[in-house]
């Protein structure tokens, strides 16, 4: 599987609501496409919504993984196309989880 039918199977996994098997292709895509800001985005996005998807079910630690992975991939999307019109977007993202996450473990979380 190239890069390009991983992302897409991501994207189908998403709409359907199957984010563990989204995080999955989309892990895929960007490990095969490195340098693809929509790979990273995609990936972070999945990675993000399923942490705060588990939060809500108080599996906390399981979505610190999600979290820590979303931020990550928010910076390797701005890493690939530093230039890129949603890298400032992506930058706040990642920003904004890793501030969320320390008060999480401030106040005992995780």
């Amino acid at each position: 599987m190239n890069a390009n039918e991983a992302f897409e199977r991501g994207r189908q996994e998403m709409q359907s609501g199957r984010l563990e098997k989204a995080i999955e292709a989309f892990d895929e895509s960007a490990s095969l496409a490195p340098s693809s800001f929509d790979a990273w985005w995609s990936l972070a996005s999945a990675c993000n919504l399923f942490g705060t998807q588990l939060e809500a079910e108080g599996d906390y630690q399981r979505a610190n993984m999600y979290k820590v992975k979303a931020a990550y991939s928010f910076d390797r999307a701005t890493r690939a196309e530093p230039d890129n019109p949603r890298g400032e977007k992506a930058r706040a993202y990642a920003q904004t989880i890793r501030d969320a996450q320390a008060r999480k473990k401030e106040l005992g979380y995780f």
